[in-house]
């Protein structure tokens, strides 16, 4: 075989380390997340874990996670055979994505999809496991899962802490049922359960990293487009259903390994490129969601948002730059003005959402992360909109326009749930947010 320059170690263990990248967070999490000792009190798979409140400031199970909804999540194990959820009747916005261990949302039940009706689902995993030992209920929809761990990321619209008790009895509703007789689900074993996920996954060596990912391997399945990948990284002993075995490389080889790994995570947390910005917003509306084979993009935004929808559920326009091309900082003021004509174009509802450079919310004053549609907003008497993006308190006459904002550099997300199509093909975008 002739050799060529991207066929280096350094340049392979990037690529393996781009491509392995969201499977390793996804395993972290599921086993943050099912193990006996998690903050969070999944107590293990195949279970619902219902949150009935707002996050905390001190909630670090995701990053940026919203304040519209109310999660009902949970971990699904088919190793040991399929599961029925049932869904209740809902009367009001909702999603039911269920996503791979690769981050893909394979199906998306919900109010936008299969509508607010009573609903039944099997969920069976690869190779149909058990599906002809259990008792398969007759009227369900059968979903066969790209792997047999399953992360089901359930959203209920919440109008706010006076809404928790309505929403609750609608997470009630929600149940599981192994239809195996025997299946035995997995819990998440011994693992840092205090360490955020990304934080873990990013403090991992070269070697680490790729033993973890291979182990994972042999149970969850690369997909079918991936061949390609799959044969590039096998130069370096990453094959699926293999351990990965790092006596084989010499110290040299080991630090050259250790040079890609460095290199992919550069590439990976330089969130510069995901989409042009216009107005200083990146709305990422292609390869969201679903990935295709676009491995750097599904690495991103694991890292941005782990557990992110289809841009036609719900598109997030990050903000990158204020008017004048700067990133934001707590130290300065900031407004966004929303003409009477332009405001959010949705089906459901809209927010902006307030975030510490690392994607997480920090206390403040009023316990507010998030502003949007459903709050007591002041409009002015034009119809159009302003928003009070800053530390300190801007005034009674200002104070229910205000998301306050913590010191430092600020991470901003704007979430549209069912936007139109003028969000998903660039014609409408968030307009620019200045400084005052």
């Amino acid at each position: 075989m002739t050799s060529s320059p991207n066929d280096n170690l350094a340049t392979l263990a990037a690529e393996a380390y781009t491509y392995l990248y969201p499977l390793v967070t996804m395993d972290v999490t599921r086993r943050q997340q099912t193990s006996p000792r998690s903050p969070s009190g999944f107590g293990g798979a195949n279970r619902f874990n219902h949150l009935r409140a707002f996050p905390t400031a001190e909630f670090r199970s995701v990053v940026r996670p919203n304040f519209d909804t109310l999660y009902s999540m949970v971990w699904l194990d088919l190793t040991g055979g399929p599961v029925l959820i049932e869904v209740p009747e809902a009367d009001r916005y909702y999603m039911l994505p269920f996503l791979d261990m690769w981050t893909d949302v394979f199906a998306a039940p919900g109010t936008r999809t299969t509508g607010n009706g009573p609903a039944r689902y099997v969920l069976v995993g690869p190779g149909n496991v058990g599906l002809d030992n259990g008792v398969i209920p007759d009227v369900a929809t059968l979903i066969i899962t790209p792997t047999p761990h399953v992360w089901a990321i359930g959203r209920v619209q919440t109008n706010g802490p006076s809404d928790y008790a309505t929403v609750g009895k609608f997470q009630d509703g929600l149940s599981i049922t192994e239809l195996t007789p025997g299946n035995l689900a997995t819990t998440g074993g011994d693992i840092d359960v205090q360490t955020e996920p990304v934080r873990l996954v990013n403090g991992l060596s070269v070697v680490e990293f790729f033993a973890w990912a291979a182990e994972i391997l042999a149970v969850n399945p690369p997909h079918p487009t991936d061949f390609s990948v799959l044969a590039r990284i096998a130069r370096i002993g990453l094959v699926p259903g293999m351990p990965f075995d790092a006596a084989q490389f010499d110290d040299a080889a080991l630090a050259e390994l250790e040079k890609g790994r460095a290199a992919a995570l550069a590439k990976i947390t330089d969130l510069s490129h995901l989409a042009q910005p216009v107005n200083g917003w990146m709305t990422l509306t292609n390869s969201i969601g679903v990935y295709g084979n676009d491995y750097l993009q599904r690495a991103r935004i694991t890292l941005l948002g782990l557990g992110a929808n289809p841009a036609d559920d719900a598109a997030y326009p990050v903000l990158v730059a204020d008017a004048d091309g700067t990133p934001l900082d707590g130290d300065n003021d900031y407004v966004i003005h929303f003409p009477a004509d332009g405001l959010p174009p949705v089906d459901a509802f809209w927010s902006v959402t307030m975030y510490d450079a690392e994607g997480y919310q920090v206390a403040n004053e009023l316990d507010r992360f998030a502003i949007g549609d459903r709050d007591r907003l002041r409009y002015n008497d034009d119809g159009s909109l302003d928003l009070y993006l800053q530390h300190a308190d801007p005034g009674a006459d200002k104070r229910d326009n205000w998301l306050p904002a913590p010191r430092g550099t600020l991470g901003v997300t704007m979430r549209l749930y069912q936007p139109h199509p003028e969000v998903l093909d660039g014609r409408w975008t968030p307009p620019a947010v200045v400084r005052r």
